[in-house]
């Protein structure tokens, strides 16, 4: 069986071509990427039992787009997709330890019974670590007391480093974004688009000309830090999930991802910007002028960077999905952003 987990873009567990057809922002090995996902079967859940010493009790699915993540009592089994090397994954929990020893919550890792912190099994990197009980960060103190989080986050991991990029991310580079989207409305032309893909297409093409290329530092940065993977009880943080992005990059990239998000729902820019504030009480260095006016251009290119899923190789029902999402969400996110964007209210003094 399938393991998608609720994601809004599944991937078939079916074999994969096309690799001519991977995102060029994508670092990862086109023949990986193109590999099954991890499925959840009996033969790899006995396998984890006997490695990690854990009862074999039912299986809870959890979320996941690219991951197999598997709840078994008090534990979390996620199986890295085969395009996910080990070496990155030691990266990530090389990280996590550092940032725990800061405070910031993260589940604690549990060793195989030979003393490892992770494993191989088909090709794909096992892990698994503590199951933490909380709810996706939804509130308004909630998302305050996440995005003070956030520059704490950052502060801490402007030191480190990351020789391995993430193979797959939500993140759009800004000297990509031209070129990768010009890939994308070529595969969209090919489709033998509607009217209305039509005029999510022209959108998007205007939209990419209009994002500048700005010279920003650039740090290591979590690259999915969102409501679900940033859990809570009450008020309380408990935990920050899923580094499985985490790279080098903008650190407006990442405060971006939760917000763009928030504008797009309708919420009124004057309460996203007390969110920015919250971030820089965070940091021990708050963001430039530079970083604030450049803002509304990260968010927007969030909006072009979902548009690589339909670069991503996969069978008919996958490109099927991608097509009917970017008729429902993808394309006019786009639309709506290029129209934000005419108004010079967020375009040159949102967050300044």
């Amino acid at each position: 069986m399938c393991q998608n987990g609720q994601s809004s873009v599944p991937r078939s567990c079916a074999p994969k071509s096309n690799p001519q057809r991977t995102p060029r922002v994508y670092p990862g090995d086109p023949s990986k990427l193109a590999a099954p996902s991890p499925t959840l079967t009996d033969r790899l859940l006995g396998f984890v039992a006997r490695t990690y010493d854990l009862s074999n009790t039912q299986p809870v699915r959890l979320g996941g787009s690219f991951n197999l993540n598997v709840r078994i009592g008090e534990h979390v089994v996620r199986v890295y997709g085969p395009w996910v090397t080990s070496e990155r994954v030691q990266e990530i929990q090389r990280v996590r330890r550092l940032l725990t020893t800061r405070g910031i919550p993260t589940p604690a890792l549990r060793a195989t019974r030979a003393g490892a912190f992770s494993c191989t099994f088909a090709d794909c990197v096992i892990e698994v670590e503590t199951y933490v009980a909380g709810t996706p960060m939804q509130s308004w103190t909630q998302l305050q007391l996440g995005m003070r989080t956030l520059g704490q986050l950052h502060t801490y991991m402007a030191n480190l480093d990351s020789a391995i990029p993430p193979p797959i991310a939500n993140h759009l580079p800004e000297e990509l974004a031209f070129a990768a989207t010009e890939d994308v409305l070529q595969v969209i032309a090919a489709w033998g688009p509607t009217a209305q893909e039509k005029r999510f297409a022209a959108a998007i093409a205007k939209l990419a000309v209009m994002l500048p290329i700005l010279d920003l530092p650039i740090q290591l940065v979590h690259g999915d830090f969102k409501d679900n993977n940033v859990l809570f009880q009450t008020n309380n943080l408990m935990a920050v999930l899923d580094f499985d992005f985490m790279g080098v990059r903008p650190r407006i990239d990442d405060l971006a991802l939760p917000l763009h998000t928030l504008l797009q729902r309708g919420e009124q820019l004057s309460r996203v910007r007390t969110l920015v504030d919250a971030y820089d009480r965070g940091c021990a260095v708050p963001l430039s002028p530079q970083e604030r006016r450049a803002l509304p251009f990260a968010m927007a290119r969030m909006a072009l960077s979902y548009l690589q899923y339909l670069m991503l190789p996969g069978d008919e029902a996958y490109q099927a999905h991608c097509r009917q999402e970017f008729n429902t969400s993808r394309g006019p996110a786009c639309l709506w952003w290029l129209q934000a964007l005419q108004d010079p209210a967020l375009r040159e003094n949102g967050f300044v």
